[in-house]
């Protein structure tokens, strides 16, 4: 495969080109955004895991051109994860990393927790110990930098094991939930149709095993229309009041492949009403951030452009004055 090298003159004029052709006015009747509208408007926010995800279509992606292409598309933060570096292991290193967010006026909102070792879901003892060493070390850093909470994922087998899996991480996230309220953070997790929380009523019973105020639900669109029967608003209405992140895509309601996770697409070119999805979390006072998921899409530059101007125009109307 050729290694594409994308320098920030291209992916500029390239997002450009692609929001000349867009439809963005299809999503509100008010014109520009005026993001200072109200107070109560979410911040938002793109995921590095898009960035990332491209490596396998051959591009090369420098992390300062990243950068400041986010910091001109308008997005206030960025969801960290373990790249172009693994996370920082120093006190040193990790104000390095703040330093550099703040030089191009971003907030590091939270990161995608890994556990570089061990396993929150194994039934060894020794293998969720070192998991949480970890994933208490990125609470830690994000403390460091400001950030509320974490992110995370279960893993875990799909069918037959996983709820034994998921008893097992309930103990371990809820050891790390505690954690992480000492810093007035709290923990949420992301299910998805190819991990272990792969069903509603799964999701449910690893939120009441945990049973904590501060341990929360990730929405993200794409992954509930597939694990609620086509509809992500029945993800909403289950866990209402639950949500403490948005991974927010659009979607066509397939999987890459057979057996993978979720297609994410571009805000406007799949199949969603999107604005009803924002609209029912406004309507249940969710009032933390929307951060996009550029997952795998392989013109990211114009996926988080144009969905930056598309969500723009949707929080316009969400929080008209």
């Amino acid at each position: 495969m050729t290694t594409k090298s994308v320098t920030r003159r291209s992916l500029l004029c390239g997002a450009m080109a692609g929001v000349a052709c867009s439809a963005v006015g299809s999503f509100a009747a008010a014109g520009s955004s005026n993001q200072t509208a109200d107070p109560k408007r979410w911040k938002t926010a793109v995921g590095l895991n898009g960035f990332e995800s491209v490596r396998s279509y051959g591009y090369r992606m420098d992390l300062e051109e990243v950068l400041d292409f986010v910091r001109v598309c308008g997005f206030d933060g960025v969801e960290l994860v373990d790249w172009p570096e693994p996370y920082p292991q120093t006190q040193e290193k990790a104000l390095a990393v703040q330093r550099l967010y703040d030089r191009f006026g971003l907030e590091i909102m939270t990161l995608q927790g890994r556990g570089m070792d061990g396993n929150c879901g194994s039934a060894e003892k020794a293998s969720r110990q070192r998991y949480l060493k970890h994933l208490k070390h990125q609470v830690d850093l994000l403390n460091g930098w400001g950030s509320k909470f974490i992110a995370l994922w279960s893993g875990g087998p799909v069918g037959p094991g996983s709820e034994e899996y998921l008893k097992w991480t309930a103990q371990t996230w809820a050891e790390l939930t505690e954690y992480a309220q000492q810093y007035g953070m709290y923990v949420t997790t992301e299910p998805e149709p190819v991990m272990a929380t792969h069903t509603f009523e799964l999701l449910r019973k690893l939120v009441d095993w945990i049973d904590s105020p501060h341990f929360y639900v990730t929405f993200d669109p794409s992954h509930s229309t597939i694990m609620g029967d086509g509809d992500p608003m029945n993800f909403l209405r289950e866990f209402r009041g639950r949500v403490g992140h948005v991974h927010f895509t659009d979607t066509d309601g397939t999987r890459r492949g057979e057996t993978g996770t979720s297609k994410h697409l571009t805000l406007g070119d799949g199949k969603l009403d999107l604005l009803s999805l924002l609209s029912e979390l406004k309507a249940q006072g969710y009032n933390k951030w929307i951060m996009l998921d550029l997952w795998r899409l392989p013109d990211i530059y114009r996926g988080a452009y144009v969905g930056k101007k598309r969500l723009d125009a949707m929080l316009d109307t969400l929080f008209e004055a």
